[in-house]
Formats: C-alpha cells, sequence, structure tokens
C-alpha cells in the first residue's frame, strides 16, 4: 500500500513536472508562448519566419510548414490536457486513499487543507490572468508582448 502511494506520488509529481517545463510561462521568450512550433524559449523569431528566411521558402511552402506547426501545436495540446486529466485522476486517487487512513477528525483537517489549497491555486490562476500570463493551465496569452 505504503509502496502504490509513493509511486502515485512520485507520478504526480513528475507529471506536473513535464507539463510545466512545457507550458512556459513568465520566464519564457517574450510574445513566444503559445505561437506555433515554439521550441526554444530563447529564441524569439517565428519559426516560420526563419525557416522561410534561411531556406528561401516560397509563399507556398512557408504556408505548409506553418501548418505544420500550427498541427504540432494542437497535438501538444491535446496531450497537455490528457497529462492534466491523468495527473488529476491520479491526485483524486491518492486522496480517496489517504481519506481511507484517517479518522474523522484527520479527515475533515484534510479536506480542509485541501480547501485552502486549492483557494491558492485559484487565487494564483487569478494573479496570472491579471498579470497577462494565462490561467496557468497552458501556454499563456502574455499581454506584454
Amino acid at each position: 500500500m505504503k509502496k502504490t502511494l509513493m509511486i502515485a506520488l512520485l507520478l504526480s509529481l513528475c507529471t506536473g513536472m513535464a507539463v510545466a517545463q512545457q507550458q512556459g510561462g513568465p520566464g519564457s521568450a517574450p510574445g513566444m508562448q503559445g505561437k506555433p512550433g515554439h521550441f526554444h524559449a530563447g529564441n524569439a523569431v517565428n519559426p516560420v519566419e526563419r525557416l522561410t528566411e534561411n531556406l528561401g521558402l516560397d509563399e507556398a511552402q512557408a504556408a505548409e510548414v506553418a501548418a505544420i506547426f500550427e498541427e504540432a501545436q494542437l497535438l501538444r495540446d491535446e496531450e497537455r490536457e490528457r497529462t492534466r486529466l491523468v495527473s488529476d485522476e491520479i491526485r483524486a486517487n491518492v486522496h480517496a486513499q489517504i481519506q481511507l487512513l484517517l479518522t474523522p477528525e484527520q479527515q475533515a483537517l484534510f479536506e480542509a487543507q485541501l480547501q485552502k489549497r486549492q483557494q491558492l491555486r485559484q487565487a494564483l490562476e487569478e494573479m496570472r490572468a491579471e498579470h497577462g500570463f494565462g490561467d496557468g493551465r497552458g501556454p499563456g496569452d502574455c499581454i506584454n508582448n
């Protein structure tokens, strides 16, 4: 039981870290959050423009490359959402397993802790949105472009 719980916690942590790394955010290159084909945070040039310039792409080729990047971004977004759903499911399972171990008094304290964490998470998301960094669940729509 303890091994299962530990594995679930580690998996949840690793998944959260992987998603956080993919999201970019305030530390990413200005204007690049959510841009199709954005693979390197340090490069603020649109990859279609870069390839067009470096390879001498014509308009038709550039349009096809842009479509490829957009499709890849959609796939990444879908995968990010699936990962988030799996993480949420694992987290709910972990919480349910913990609840089974607790006394009624401890369960009440645990629920209060979870509610407090949810309130803090919501406040952080509101603050990010207020400052133009999206909702914290994917590429932000930074207003500081």
